[in-house]
């Protein structure tokens, strides 16, 4: 198909006449044409590939807790089953992965019965982000630690081992829900009382542990000393690696709203390289909340093993909250680079 040649063609008028288009005509016609051609090469040239998708519906549950760590601050909890919605299967048979499901740290020890007192997590039906029935993944953190203290956290998480390599281009969305009374769990005039995270990745592998990272990035909501919530994004080398601490970026959004007691959609993207080629996007309701270009590596070109795709874990008061269904994992951007699929 001319694209070109059907834009620029004569222009019928109400009579039926083909009239010849004015100046101002073609330049339109051209500049219309050339973001049809832009938008279509887009989606033609970058079809990504779904990798995971779940709904969390009926045939998924949640496995009993199990590795209590030596200290009794934590245990694990596996995702399980068919989703009869989707098709997919967890544990998720992607990435490599040898974890996905909730991590469960706690502040205190505790024993097989008394975590339960602490971090609760239950796959449940609500009403979902299009007013129909779904189910949610709910996950609860309840005792944590003073205000300023994050002792306790409870992470939708996948781990995968260093040794299978890096993960270079991926792409997540959810929908995603914070609870009405966020910005009175969040406390700007308590040190660290002011934050909660949404997502993160960490790299490991360093000195042969899978624990010792270079390289983080994640993304937290903040309550400024004004009472208002904005977005802090930052790459930055804090993924419990044995190094001094050091930001190598980070992006402030004061414009793009928190969302409070109502779904929205969660997407991010990231395509990992110490050149200018490197990327890091999010987008909040198809508003772009961040889009750093330049190095996603950290000093040691360490792979990506850990992957926070939500994550109970704040400095403010508890209860924590994380409420999520609708997850989907590809292997870049699936509507075209740089756009987003908020209203696909």
């Amino acid at each position: 198909m001319n694209i070109y040649h059907q834009a620029l063609s004569a222009v019928r008028s109400p009579s039926g006449i083909d009239v010849q288009p004015s100046n101002n005509t073609y330049k339109t016609l051209l500049i219309t044409a050339s973001l049809a051609i832009t938008i279509f090469a887009a989606s033609a040239t970058h079809a990504a590939t779904l990798l995971f998708k779940s709904n969390f519906g009926p045939g998924v549950s949640l496995g009993s807790l199990y590795n209590f760590y030596p200290t009794g601050n934590g245990a694990w909890q596996d995702i399980i089953g068919t989703d009869k919605e989707t098709g997919y299967t967890w544990p998720i048979n992607a990435l490599d992965a040898i974890f996905s499901g909730i991590q469960l740290i706690t502040v205190d020890p505790i024993t097989p019965s008394t975590i339960g007192n602490y971090i609760t997590n239950q796959i449940r039906p609500v009403t979902g982000p299009k007013g129909n029935v779904v189910n949610e993944l709910f996950q609860n953190v309840k005792i944590k630690g003073a205000v300023g203290q994050a002792g306790s956290q409870a992470a939708l998480l996948i781990n995968r081992p260093s040794s299978k390599g890096d993960v270079k281009d991926l792409y997540i969305t959810y929908w995603f829900k914070y609870p009405a009374d966020m910005v009175d769990k969040l406390d700007s005039a308590v040190s660290s009382g002011n934050w909660r995270t949404q997502f993160a990745f960490k790299t490991g592998g360093y000195a042969g542990n899978e624990d010792y990272g270079d390289y983080r990035i994640n993304i937290n909501i903040l309550k400024g000393i004004d009472g208002n919530l904005y977005w802090l994004t930052k790459g930055d080398n804090l993924a419990n690696g044995p190094f001094p601490g050091v930001t190598y970026w980070r992006e402030e959004n004061h414009t793009v709203p928190v969302p409070l007691d109502k779904w929205f959609k969660f997407e991010v993207y990231w395509h990992r390289s110490s050149g200018s080629d490197g990327r890091f996007w999010a987008a909040i309701d198809g508003e772009k909340l961040v889009d750093y270009h330049g190095s996603t590596m950290g000093e040691y070109n360490l792979p990506i093993t850990r992957i926070m795709v939500n994550d109970a874990y704040s400095g403010g008061y508890p209860t924590v909250e994380s409420h999520s269904t609708e997850l989907e994992i590809w292997d870049g951007f699936p509507c075209g680079i740089g756009i987003s699929c908020y209203l696909k």
